[in-house]
């Protein structure tokens, strides 16, 4: 069965709209080369990779570098 997200756009169900480079990064909101559709646990897994990696730059952007 297809379902359409939010700009109605067709998609199969349990199928996510991910953004392959999140915007914080510099990716393109809008543009389609830089959209992928996931299955549900795809989806998961690379919202968890992204998650640490923002979490990594995040604690580098924090802490000082070592010997100052």
């Amino acid at each position: 069965m297809k379902m359409s997200d939010q700009n109605g756009n067709s998609r199969l169900n349990g199928m996510e709209l991910f953004e392959i480079t999140p915007v914080i990064f510099g990716g393109d909101p809008v543009s389609l080369e830089n959209k992928i559709w996931l299955t549900r646990q795809e989806h998961f897994e690379l919202v968890r990779y992204w998650n640490r990696v923002i979490e990594i730059h995040r604690k580098a952007a924090l802490d000082p570098p070592l010997g100052e």
